[in-house]
């Protein structure tokens, strides 16, 4: 089925009922994007923007970490809207879901089991790229945008933070590669940095200045309405960096995805 070309663009955003998802949620609504909501656990109608009159959003309960969660959403975007051309792989877990003094008390490696580094991979890495694999047969549209939501080469890099660290890498490896197979498609795989901690559960702290410095969720939500649009053009394998986006360049906030070193060391270059 393709997508007929006056019909609304449907899209699927993970971790819905977050911080930054309801607000994504809410833009993508407001931008004239149908939805499929995806949350964890089953929410009340108003802890999810309601459509506008004329546009459809579907609220699906899965656990993504599984084959069968991940098998739900793709049959209830399928028996829904038949079609989709829009991913935004936002669910996560981060390092508070070890401890909330995270910060002031660093995880430190003694600390940290298999189970715990299996369960941030599962959630963070796998589950985001075998969802895509999953939905990629509904971009029949042969045109369609996957945004991974990532995080920063500070935060990847940080002492206290492996499980998270080595999972985000792990996501904007995989967003690379997935980006350069389907190349010529019409379908870009980029990979969403907010810029900073976001002013959400996951990321909130006990200290007043740090609260201060937490970045809304607001902020993400015009760059992400752009990457979703066909006007965002050829954006395929860059890092969107939502704080650095501007509506008269959105251009600005483009990098590729692509570690410092190896995009200045030819010797790393992969041919």
């Amino acid at each position: 089925m393709s997508a007929p070309p006056d019909r609304a663009p449907v899209t699927v955003v993970t971790g819905a009922a977050g911080g930054i998802g309801r607000s994504l949620c809410a833009g993508l609504l407001e931008a004239g994007h149908d939805l499929l909501a995806v949350v964890r656990r089953a929410v009340s109608i108003s802890d999810l923007p309601l459509a506008p009159a004329g546009q459809r959003r579907v609220v699906v309960v899965a656990d993504l970490a599984t084959d069968a969660g991940r098998a739900a959403v793709r049959e209830a975007a399928q028996r829904e809207f038949g079609y989709i051309t829009g991913l935004v792989n936002n669910a996560g877990v981060g390092m508070g879901s070890i401890r909330a003094d995270y910060y002031k008390r660093p995880v430190q490696l003694a600390e940290i089991d298999s189970d715990t580094m299996a369960r941030f991979l599962s959630v963070n890495a796998h589950a985001p790229i075998a969802l895509t694999l999953e939905l990629l047969p509904l971009f029949t549209a042969h045109w369609g945008r996957i945004l991974n939501v990532g995080t920063s080469l500070t935060a990847m890099l940080r002492p206290g933070f492996l499980p998270y660290a080595m999972s985000k890498a792990a996501l904007e490896s995989a967003s690379a590669v997935m980006a350069r197979d389907l190349d010529g498609s019409n379908i870009a795989v980029c990979v969403l940095n907010p810029g900073g901690p976001v002013a959400t559960p996951m990321a909130q702290r006990e200290e007043e200045d740090h609260r201060a410095k937490l970045i809304s969720p607001q902020v993400m939500v015009a760059p992400v309405c752009w990457a979703l649009s066909r006007e965002s053009g050829a954006i395929n394998g860059h890092r969107v960096n939502a704080t650095r986006w501007i509506a008269s360049d959105p251009s600005a906030s483009l990098t590729p995805i692509a570690w410092p070193q190896l995009a200045t060391d030819s010797s790393w270059v992969v041919r």
